[in-house]
């Protein structure tokens, strides 16, 4: 483990705002091929609401990394698989050209999120900088969306691993959680240009709760570059297609 990062692991503030947990013996587990070695994460609520404090209280880069890559030692790369999983048996209705796209982002959206945390981890240089002003309401928000789905009597576990990947790869690395290539109906995706991000639905997200979409740092895209000509970002608007995007897939 690079000084940096033990440091972080260490400090009180960073301990006191997990509840008291010492998350540099949590990162060791992560190192281990199976985590902690339970078929499945058993996250517990007072971990997630402690996580969640220490995700929002993060100020820079690193004490954020730091922060996701401690709680990733309540789960292993089976839990990663596992919600890879649950949405391609929830995606099976869909047409197969487009889910032939689908599914390898998605992937690359998590398992490759998860191997990209341990890799960054294991570097001699903590990444540096501050992390967006809005993270704090993106905790509040995740927080929100796990104790909802708690109240409902299901398990919030995999969810809380969604959110953290994405706090990882939004906050830390800059990117939208879903990464450029990832495909939308209607032939549009989300892509990159000039150094910026831009998705067809970053503010379609409407009535979807806990969505990422508010706070990823991508723009929103009219759609116009992937279809072309004059008009084109209203003709999708027309056609239903973005609508169509937040419902079927709404991050």
């Amino acid at each position: 483990m690079p000084a940096w990062l033990s440091g972080i692991l260490k400090r009180k503030d960073v301990t006191a705002a997990t509840g008291g947990t010492d998350l540099s013996r949590m990162w060791e587990e992560v190192l281990a091929p199976a985590g902690r070695e339970r078929g499945r994460a058993a996250i517990a609520p007072g971990e997630i609401e402690a996580t969640c404090a220490a995700l929002g209280a993060a100020r820079t880069k690193a004490d954020l990394l730091a922060t996701v890559a401690g709680a990733l030692a309540l789960y292993s790369i089976t839990d990663i698989e596992a919600m890879v999983r649950n949405f391609e048996r929830k995606t099976e209705v869909l047409d197969p050209a487009y889910r032939r796209r689908l599914i390898p982002k998605v992937r690359e959206e998590t398992v490759g999120a998860y191997h990209d945390i341990l890799l960054l981890c294991r570097e001699e240089e903590a990444p540096e900088g501050q992390v967006a002003a809005d993270l704090p309401a993106y905790a509040a928000m995740v927080a929100e969306a796990c104790r909802t789905r708690e109240g409902a009597g299901k398990p919030a576990d995999l969810l809380f691993l969604t959110y953290l990947l994405a706090a990882f790869t939004m906050y830390v690395r800059g990117r939208p959680a879903h990464p450029p290539g990832t495909p939308f109906p209607g032939g549009l995706e989300v892509y990159e240009e000039g150094g910026e991000y831009y998705c067809p639905v970053r503010e379609k997200e409407g009535d979807v709760p806990y969505s990422i979409c508010p706070f990823c740092p991508a723009r929103q895209d009219t759609g116009s570059r992937t279809l072309h000509g004059a008009g084109a970002g209203e003709r999708i608007e027309k056609r239903g297609i973005l609508e169509e995007s937040r419902r079927n897939y709404h991050g």
